[in-house]
């Protein structure tokens, strides 16, 4: 925590690039989730919003919270990346941290004598081992055995390691092999599937291979500057996860039931973000991922509305909603949703109010966040939600058809 609110204070607010105006874009933008009065966003300095930042924000001391705004502002993109990589270090020097400790305490156990002879008797007899791995590959025919037999004796007048050094051998832009069909079949058990999407942080420069499960059109979140997004809900055969897109281009890549691969993300607030178009990349046309139909519908399902009632605030939510009752009040609408296990309240303001809903469609909500004001629980729009309005026939309206056709209206 003390870590995070150094970054928050020292290297966010305090930051050079943050001028006075853009101090008070910062408050501006965070009035309605710090609850800032007036006379708060006219006095508070910058000390007094790192601490209300981390009174709200008690799990990362709102560092999450002043990345996303520092990237919606026009001049502070570059200090947005910056305090990413700052939380990125912090999250690495704690797994190392971590794994120092666990050694240490592996070092001072009794048994770590009887561990250390193991080892040795596993190194000396790691020449049988060998062998015994080139007889069964002597057993495979054709090519491959052939290939096998010139790699092997390459490696053993090289005195190289055939485990190690495998790897290198492959032919210069060889696919990776694709699973065997006993592996690749195999599921996890229901009760080890989870129920909520995978939560990353930090910044992470290795692949991961996911199956595409769901995708929006790409929208407008920025109407000044004209940025443009989408969303998309990925998985691996064990857990899912929720994605945002910078770089639109990328949609012809965000195919459902495609397979891909993932580089160079930054792990923010529950969601991977990709920025650039070479962070995405394909895979082996015959690769095959098994994704259960349990696991797919809970990545692509919509929550129970009792089920939010005991989710943390500040959760991040996806679901289809039945409209009950809508109410304009300022710059914001106020629609009630409900389901068959309770209602709840949806809050929307800036470009999201330009879409039209009326009650009787069905609200599709993506990033919205979990909030509540007195005694009412909310899901909340951000900068980055996206919303669209499923009527009663079941049609789904384009939202940023709607918003430009209102806009064109408004000017």
């Amino acid at each position: 925590m003390s870590e995070y609110k150094t970054i928050v204070l020292q290297q966010g607010l305090e930051d050079v690039a943050v001028d006075d105006y853009q101090f008070r874009k910062i408050k501006s933008l965070l009035r309605q989730e710090l609850n800032l009065t007036k006379k708060m966003q006219d006095d508070y300095d910058k000390i007094q919003m790192a601490d209300l930042l981390e009174d709200t924000f008690p799990e990362d001391a709102g560092l999450d919270k002043l990345i996303e705004v520092c990237q919606s502002i026009k001049g502070l993109e570059d200090l947005a990346q910056r305090l990413k990589t700052e939380k990125a270090k912090v999250m690495k020097q704690k797994k190392g941290k971590n794994k120092t400790a666990v050694k240490r305490r592996k070092q001072e156990e009794p048994s770590s004598s009887r561990s250390l002879s193991t080892d040795n008797e596993s190194v000396k007899s790691e020449p049988s081992a060998q062998k015994k791995r080139k007889q069964t590959t002597k057993t495979e025919g054709g090519k491959k055995m052939k290939l096998t037999q010139e790699q092997t004796q390459f490696l053993e007048s090289s005195g190289s390691n055939p485990q190690k050094d495998e790897c290198c051998l492959q032919t210069p832009h060889k696919p990776p092999p694709t699973p065997s069909s006993s592996s690749s079949n195999k599921t996890p058990k229901k009760g080890n599937l989870p129920k909520e999407p995978s939560k990353v942080e930090g910044h992470h420069r290795d692949p991961i291979e996911v199956m595409v499960l769901k995708v929006t059109e790409p929208f407008t979140y920025d109407l000044i500057d004209d940025k443009r997004m989408f969303h998309a809900t990925v998985a691996t055969e064990t857990e899912f996860f929720r994605v945002k897109v910078f770089d639109t281009a990328l949609k012809n890549k965000f195919i459902p039931k495609k397979i891909i691969a993932i580089s160079d993300y930054f792990g923010v607030s529950g969601f991977l973000e990709i920025y650039r178009a070479s962070c995405v990349s394909d895979v082996n046309v015959n690769r095959t991922m098994v994704i259960s139909n349990i696991l797919r519908r809970r990545a692509n399902g919509t929550p129970k509305i009792k089920d939010l009632f005991s989710q943390i605030k500040g959760t991040y939510v996806n679901g289809e909603f039945v409209v009950t009752m809508k109410n304009e009040r300022g710059d914001f609408i106020y629609y009630g949703i409900e389901d068959n296990t309770g209602k709840m309240e949806v809050v929307v303001y800036g470009r999201l109010t330009s879409i039209n809903c009326e009650p009787g469609n069905k609200l599709r909500l993506v990033c919205f966040q979990l909030t509540s004001r007195e005694d009412t629980w909310q899901l909340k729009s951000v900068r980055h939600s996206y919303m669209q309005v499923i009527s009663a026939k079941g049609e789904a309206l384009n939202p940023d058809s709607v918003m430009k056709t209102s806009l064109e209206q408004y000017f």
